[in-house]
Parts: structure tokens; C-alpha cells; sequence
């Protein structure tokens, strides 16, 4: 076989590159045990533990490189993982010091700032402070927190762009700081929020708008109210003298029949004319409570006598107290016309064979509750959500037959609320209705019973 000039021949197992320095590196540590495990003269033991510490320093250098080298690779991976994440990042990212200079902003950033990248934002704003914040004080707001926390959440604040424009950013930052506690910069991420602030500020003029339309449809209530009081009365107080021929006979008995409609028709309307007083009142909060104790049973019966001058009952009115119930320190007129309102109602609505049932109970948690219940026409789910809205008649047919606004139910619950009670329905079509008013434990009196020996 022919040989080629200048060929290198390849030593079996020989290593390539740093793996021959570690091979080199163990052979020698190798040999260095070997030669110490013989009884060799003094030269030949100290060239063993020789060859031992040159061999184990080779392979240890050799292993350092190489983790090194891994470490680096790795190092350098993650810092192109950050870098894509940050370059790339919806919202805006930055590097600030303590004084107010960019150390580093991503393209995002920028861009909500109106930038064309963040070198120039970097370059161009030297002071947040005066040159970025609306108002100045808003950066030192902003380290005040950073020093009390170390991090700001949703720090809301105006901004000036590039262009001069004006917009909501909300920031979220965190200190950074050295082993020895010193602060360093601050980190966080901004998010461009002017859609969502013009869209609160939208909700909140359109609040103290309706706001303002609602106390101005109280005022207008009361004082149309206050006006059409005054010629009623004057009204019903001549019907009356009429009906009554006082300074002597009509003549015509025709006249009377005319005169108690007058009367009748002027009642109703009074009625109509003190509920829109109420409404206004209760919406303004300017109507008091004047507060005593008092029975239930009393306030059953003076609202089943009011709520009968309403409308004159056929059907059974039954009245069911519990014995012995602590008295109730209400407003005993006010709480008599929300019962007398849902008498009424339930006096409306029963047939003349039907039955109107009054209760009052203790409740388990210490208050009192008053159901009044009729076996007439009932509501439906949708008609119970309707009931407590002022002016909502929940039945047209209904609203054909029997007088009223629609008031009654929303003023029952206004009286209701300002005792610190509550007011629920329930009812199903056909199967007759049960409101109830609930009082609190702190509306009831208890007995203090006297000592006995």
C-alpha cells in the first residue's frame, strides 16, 4: 500500500480541540497515581503527586471553560428573549432615574409619547417633570410613593406628547435598588387610558346631569303642587257648601248631584296633587319623620281606616296580630298612609267575594313585619320588577278602570325606606298578592318588665 507524502496519520482515540487538553489532563493525572502507588525513590513519589496536581488543575480549568462557555450561550439566549419581548410589548416600558432622565424606553413607549422611536424619546425628554407631566407635581407625587412602597399601582396622570397634544396615561413602577438598599432606577409600564378617562368623564357629566333633571322635576313637582293646592281646596270647600245647600236649597235637586261630583272628582285630584308633593319630597329628602311609639295593632287599623276612604271595600278586611308585640317607634301618619296605600291597592284589585288579610309578626331577627294579602287579580314576575317605578301603572285595562298616577307603591316604599325598613311583593297571576313592610330590630320598643320578688 502506497503512502501518501505528508499524510497525517490519525493516533487512534485521539481528542480534537479542548477535549485533547482534557484527555491530556487526565492522562497525566492517571500516571501520577500510578507512579504513586509504586515504592519509587523520593524523586519519583514527588513526580506522581506532581503529575496528580497538574493532571486534576488541567481537567478542572477544562470543566470551568466548558460551563462557561454553556453559561454564556445561555446568558445570551435569554437576553435576546427579553430584548424581542420588550422591543415587541403592546404597552410602553421604561428605565427612569430617581431625578427624571430616560435610561431606556421601548418602541411602544414612544409611540404612545409621539415619537418616531425611543432613541429620540430618550434624547429629547431630559426632565419628566417639566417636560412630560401636565403637572409638575406629578413626579414628585409619584417618588413619594416609590419611596413609601417601593412600587406605584394605576398612577393615573395627563401627559404631553410630542405634538403638544394631551392624553391620560396610566402607570404601574417598581424601585430598584442596589445590595446596600441605595436607590437605582425605576421600572414599570405605561398604558395609554384617554379612551377609557373621556369615557368616565362622559359618565360623569351625564350623572350630575340627571342629578340636575331630577332636583329640578322635584322643585317643579313641589311648587305645582303647592299652586294647585290652594284653588282645589278652595274648590271642595265650596262643592261641599253646595252639596250641603248650607245657605239654603239649590232648587234644582240636579244641582246636589253635581256638586258631590265636583267633590268627588276635587278629591281625587287633591289626592294626585299631596302624592306628587310626596314624591318630591321623598327624591329631595326633605321630608322628616316625626317619631313615637306606638301598638302595631294601631297602625293596622288607622291604615285599613285610611285606605278605606279610598275606595269603599266589598269584599272581608280581617285583621291578624300577634298578641303582645312591642310597640314600634315610627312616624304613626306616615307609616299609616303606606298601609292605608296598600290597602287600597288590595281593596282595588279583590272581587267582592274575595278576602283582604292583615298581618302582624315578629321576624327571627328581631324586627316586625306587616303582610297585607288579597286573594285578587295578582301580578306577574315582570309586573312585580315594574311595581315600585313612580308613575308606572302596570296594567293598561287596569289603568282604564281605576283612577290614580301610579304613585302609590313608589311612595309606600319612599315611607318605608326612611324607617329603615324594606318592601317586597309576592305575588302570581290569578292568586292574589302579599305585600309586606319589614321594620328593623332598631325600630322596636321592648317591655322592660318590672322586678317581682
Amino acid at each position: 500500500m502506497a503512502i501518501k507524502s505528508g499524510a497525517v496519520w490519525p493516533i487512534p482515540g485521539r481528542a480534537r480541540g479542548g477535549e485533547g487538553i482534557f484527555v491530556t489532563g487526565l492522562a497525566a493525572l492517571i500516571l501520577g497515581v500510578g507512579l504513586s502507588a509504586f515504592e519509587l525513590p523520593d524523586p519519583g513519589r514527588e513526580l506522581g503527586a506532581g503529575l496528580c496536581l497538574v493532571g486534576a488543575l488541567i481537567c478542572c480549568l477544562f470543566l470551568m471553560a466548558r460551563n462557561s462557555k454553556g453559561s454564556g450561550t445561555r446568558i445570551t439566549a435569554a437576553e435576546r428573549t427579553y430584548r424581542a419581548f420588550f422591543d415587541h410589548a403592546i404597552e410602553g416600558i421604561f428605565r427612569t432615574t430617581p431625578e427624571g432622565r430616560y435610561l431606556d424606553a421601548n418602541p411602544a413607549l414612544a409611540t404612545i409619547y409621539g415619537y418616531n422611536d425611543a432613541d429620540e424619546l430618550m434624547s429629547s425628554l431630559t426632565d419628566i417633570a417639566d417636560q412630560l407631566y401636565v403637572e409638575s407635581t406629578r413626579r414628585e407625587e409619584f417618588a413619594a410613593l416609590m419611596s413609601a412602597h417601593d412600587s406605584v399601582t394605576d398612577f393615573v396622570s395627563q401627559i404631553r406628547r410630542q405634538d403638544g397634544s394631551v392624553i391620560w396615561i396610566s402607570e404601574n413602577a417598581r424601585a430598584v435598588r442596589d445590595w446596600t438598599g441605595k436607590l437605582v432606577f425605576y421600572e414599570g409600564t405605561v398604558e395609554d387610558v384617554t379612551a377609557k378617562m373621556e369615557t368616565q368623564n362622559t359618565l360623569r357629566r351625564a350623572l350630575r346631569e340627571m342629578e340636575e333633571a331630577s332636583r329640578s322635576k322635584s322643585a317643579f313637582l313641589a311648587a305645582m303642587s303647592h299652586e294647585l293646592k290652594t284653588p282645589l281646596n278652595a274648590v271642595l270647600g265650596f262643592a261641599e257648601i253646595l252639596n250641603t245647600e248650607m245657605f239654603g236649597p239649590l232648587g234644582n235637586p240636579v244641582y246636589r248631584g253635581y256638586a258631590a261630583d265636583i267633590h268627588s272628582s276635587g278629591s281625587r285630584l287633591l289626592g294626585i296633587v299631596n302624592d306628587l308633593l310626596d314624591t318630591a319630597r321623598i327624591e329631595g329628602g326633605a321630608l322628616t319623620l316625626a317619631k313615637h311609639e306606638v301598638t302595631v295593632f294601631d297602625l293596622i287599623e288607622g291604615g285599613i281606616a285610611l285606605g278605606q276612604l279610598r275606595g269603599r271595600a266589598n269584599c272581608k278586611i280581617a285583621i291578624d296580630v300577634q298578641p303582645n308585640l312591642p310597640e314600634v317607634e315610627v312616624d304613626p301618619q306616615r307609616l299609616m298612609q303606606a298601609i292605608a296605600t296598600l290597602v287600597a291597592n288590595a281593596i282595588k284589585f279583590t272581587p267582592d267575594d274575595g278576602q283582604i288579610v292583615i298581618r302582624g309578626r315578629p321576624t327571627p331577627n328581631g324586627g316586625i313585619r306587616i303582610d297585607v294579602s288579597d286573594t285578587g287579580i295578582g301580578m306577574s314576575p315582570e309586573k312585580i320588577a315594574e311595581a315600585f317605578q313612580p308613575f308606572r301603572q302596570l296594567d293598561n285595562t287596569l289603568a282604564r278602570r281605576f283612577e290614580g298616577a301610579g304613585l302609590g307603591l313608589s311612595i309606600c316604599k319612599g315611607l318605608v325606606d326612611l324607617h329603615g325598613g324594606t318592601l317586597a311583593i309576592e305575588s302570581a297571576e290569578g292568586q292574589g298578592t302579599t305585600v309586606s313592610i319589614e321594620l328593623p330590630p332598631s325600630r322596636v320598643k321592648l317591655r322592660v318588665l318590672a322586678a317581682t320578688g
